[in-house]
């Protein structure tokens, strides 16, 4: 029996969890030390993150490079995926193709996928698996952040200042 990519997905988090990845980010793809009320504790880089977000899609994603960031000490940790495409053409087609795949999709973990207004629909928000999750695009880079804090409608002011639509 084909596991379900609700499982698969679950399954990934509780091995970023488990893996104790410790480390700094890499330059090309820094990562926020804090975001809101939680502390970076662990990150994923090279071709580990690589690997995690091709099996988190089920297939080769044609990114050029991936980093992982985990962020707090509870049960509750958010997760930051930033992965880096050729160009930013290339991001904004896997963007698009995410996005309209998300909201085709009948049996998704994810479900209420909105654009954001007030980021002129360059930023969707998403509820799945407990948390809130942004989706957006930075230049050649895509970005996913999984998070339990409360933002609301806003991106969180550590990432947008890394990373700006």
């Amino acid at each position: 029996m084909k596991p379900s990519r609700k499982h698969i997905l679950i399954s990934l988090v509780v091995g970023l969890i488990l893996s104790g990845c410790t480390g700094t980010s890499t330059p090309d793809l820094p990562t926020p030390e804090k975001i809101g009320e939680k502390e970076r504790l662990r990150l994923i880089t090279g071709e580990q993150a690589v690997r995690v977000v091709n099996q988190m899609h089920g297939q080769s994603v044609a990114t050029d490079a991936s980093v992982i960031a985990e962020y707090g000490k509870s049960e509750k940790k958010d997760v930051l995926y930033v992965s880096r495409y050729t160009a930013a053409e290339a991001a904004q087609k896997a963007y698009d193709l995410m996005i309209e795949k998300m909201a085709a999709a009948p049996k998704s973990p994810f479900y209420h996928l909105m654009p954001v207004e007030k980021y002129q629909k360059k930023v969707y928000m998403t509820l799945g698996m407990g948390a809130v999750h942004y989706i957006y695009r930075s230049g050649s880079l895509l970005l996913w952040f999984q998070t339990y804090q409360s933002f609301g409608t806003n991106l969180p002011p550590q990432l947008l200042a890394l990373y700006p639509i």
